[in-house]
């Protein structure tokens, strides 16, 4: 499944950050068609990792999370490069990924690592990392391609006429190289990066004219046409791979390959050195985990590698290579040497990564682990179903629930008769379990809570706050991201601002909460009348190719936002966004700030007490204009709408 976002051009990952919160939204949409929940979420790398803890905490379940690769090293290795922070923060977003990475480990309920190194050395760094349970679960094979070398010997074995073809293909491709083909190969597989210290190998046997005689070398860097069109990284590596083949005259012991097929080639060049009795040598100072290693225990090649890492893991449940210290050259030839020149040795080492990479690291055994991991947090979570300490209950499980949702203005609707209001609200809560309820309101959001909270309504779904530019779930601690992204696309606050403080009919407004980010707020000075000033305003704003949104109520309050900002584009947002049909949700208003949450061919309630600037809707379509005033015209109204729907 393929979620769009970010718009149609290609973005390396390093650039995602500042759409996630539309993938966010985009994935909810899919959840909400699918019409199931699901009962965890597992963000891989650290830009999927902040998607996964949104979808977590608005489900409400278990977020389980994969590092791969963790900022914090990201950082440490590009400054030992010799890039400064400045510099690593321009081209890979490092802060930004630190901090989500810390946020992650905060909320997860799972990490799952590949190795022990993995989860003791590199998320050692965060402050976060006793906050979360860890579980080391391997990455498996595919043991339909990493069969043993012997297979080929055995009569009767069926193997795949692709891979026959691959064996053959690889064979002779080496023999372009080698002058005595028939010799035990050294073989290295790995991408030409400069951490993987393919240069090092070289060196070793260069440098080793009895290793030469031993052996053949095979470097196997990459697929590549033309190394002069290749990233600057990886051509600086294989130019100095093909230096140092010719500083030690290696032709006809050295083979370096153009390309092979990761799929059908690579388990083929296992199974060749394994037959030839070779071995497998990873030269880079430190791995992470050692897939490569994997491969060639499981094809019967044993190999030589760092002990630092994840090889050590490897080493331990497969024994089935040696490790050394790389910083020292030596350890390494003797290591090489003494597979390459004792049998038996060869034989144990090959044997036992056959058996007991079959025994660790198949997907089989991975996905059994993995499985019973989720059942563990799942069962934890089923049993305190993390509502948080106030019992609100997650608002993607609450609105699955929701046959009807109903979202009101505050000021003048929901409040200004006390009695009424008990009413309404003793109305929500007899209906909670199937109505959701929600207001819309010019306050911000923290005087719309205080508000609230004065007139003893209970919880609230859904608040859309400041004219309809925040949206929040449940309280101020959960704003909707994915809104904020959306409306914020051609908004040009500090220019409008600039522009209207030059006007002097209107003045801006002064309490604390009426300018928000995405809300500027003036009101008419005595004496100015609005059917003249605001065609002015709309003239003034579109002349300067400004992007807007304006609402004027009350008969002298100015409200400018986002294009796309307003209440009742807030509500279509999350009907779009919740998958709630449109016939199901029913607004109540009282003022012109309300009208376009009230003529959106949604099904609108206007209480008696309305103000006239409303009288324009009398013949709207959907719209029930109530006797009764304030929460009383909502309580008729929703008994207007419920027996049209009878």
């Amino acid at each position: 499944v393929r979620l769009t976002c970010g718009g149609n051009s290609y973005l390396p990952k390093e650039k995602l950050w500042p759409f996630l919160d539309e993938f966010t939204d985009k994935l909810i949409e899919y959840l909400r068609k699918t019409d199931r929940i699901p009962q965890a979420v597992h963000g891989h790398y650290a830009d999927a990792g902040y998607v996964a803890s949104e979808i977590a905490s608005i489900f409400d379940i278990p977020l389980v999370f994969t590092a791969h690769s963790l900022g914090r090293n990201k950082l440490d290795f590009l400054l030992d490069s010799g890039m400064s922070e400045e510099q690593a923060e321009k081209q890979f977003n490092t802060d930004v990924r630190i901090l989500n990475e810390e946020k992650i480990l905060s909320k997860a309920d799972l990490v799952v690592t590949s190795t022990a190194f993995e989860r003791d050395e590199l998320y050692s760094k965060y402050k976060n990392k006793t906050l979360c349970t860890y579980a080391v679960i391997p990455p498996g094979l595919d043991l339909d391609h990493f069969f043993p070398y012997y297979d080929y010997e055995i009569p009767g074995n069926t193997i795949d006429e692709v891979q026959r073809q691959a064996h053959f293909r690889v064979l002779n491709d080496l023999k372009r190289f080698h002058f005595e083909p028939d010799k035990p190969v050294i073989i290295t597989l790995c991408r030409p990066d400069s951490r993987k210290n393919i240069d090092l190998l070289i060196d070793v046997y260069g440098k080793d004219k009895e290793l030469q005689a031993i052996a053949n070398l095979a470097v196997f860097a990459g697929i590549r046409d033309n190394i002069a069109e290749m990233e600057e990284g990886e051509r600086q590596v294989l130019t100095d791979i093909l230096l140092k083949m010719d500083q030690y005259d290696l032709y006809g012991k050295m083979a370096i390959p153009k390309n092979h097929n990761p799929l059908t080639d690579v388990p083929e060049l296992y199974r060749i050195a394994a037959i030839q009795g070779g071995v497998f040598v990873s030269t880079s100072f430190l791995e992470t985990f050692g897939l490569t290693l994997i491969e060639s225990s499981a094809s019967g090649l044993p190999f030589v590698a760092t002990k630092e890492g994840g090889p050590v893991d490897i080493e331990t449940n497969c024994k089935s290579g040696k490790l050394v210290d790389i910083s020292k050259p030596e350890t390494i030839v003797s290591a090489i040497k003494s597979i390459l020149t004792d049998k038996k040795l060869w034989e144990d080492l090959s044997s036992n990564g056959i058996n007991n990479s079959r025994k660790i690291y198949t997907w089989d055994i991975h996905c059994k682990k993995y499985l019973n991991e989720l059942k563990a947090i799942s069962s934890m979570n089923l049993k305190n179903i993390h509502p948080t300490e106030s019992g609100i209950e997650a608002i993607g499980r609450r609105i699955s629930t929701m046959s009807a949702l109903l979202i009101v203005d505050i000021d003048d609707t929901l409040i200004g008769d006390n009695e009424a209001t008990e009413r309404l609200v003793s109305y929500l809560q007899t209906h909670h379990n199937h109505i959701g309820f929600g207001v819309a309101t010019g306050r911000d959001i923290q005087s719309t809570l205080n508000i609230l909270s004065e007139y003893n309504v209970p919880f609230v779904d859904i608040l859309i706050s400041s004219v309809g530019s925040e949206i929040y779930y449940s309280g101020k601690e959960s704003i909707d991201k994915g809104w904020i992204t959306y409306i914020k696309k051609d908004w040009k606050p500090d220019r409008i601002r600039q522009i209207m403080n030059r006007e002097s009919y209107i003045r801006k407004q002064t309490s604390p909460e009426s300018q928000r980010d995405f809300k500027i707020s003036f009101v008419l000075k005595d004496g100015e009348s609005g059917e003249e000033v605001i065609p002015r305003i709309h003239n003034i704003l579109m002349e300067n190719r400004l992007r807007y949104n304006l609402i004027f109520s009350h008969n002298n309050l100015i409200d400018i936002l986002p294009y796309r900002a307003g209440k009742g584009k807030a509500i279509r947002y999350l009907a779009n966004k919740w998958g709630i049909p449109v016939s199901k949700i029913i607004t109540a208003g009282n003022s012109g700030n309300d009208a376009d949450m009230l003529s959106r061919g949604l099904n609108g309630i206007i209480v008696g007490n309305y103000s006239p600037e409303l009288e324009k809707l009398r013949k709207t379509k959907g719209i029930y204009f109530a006797d009764k005033e304030f929460a009383d015209g909502i309580l008729e109204g929703l008994e207007h709408f419920s027996k049209i729907k009878n």
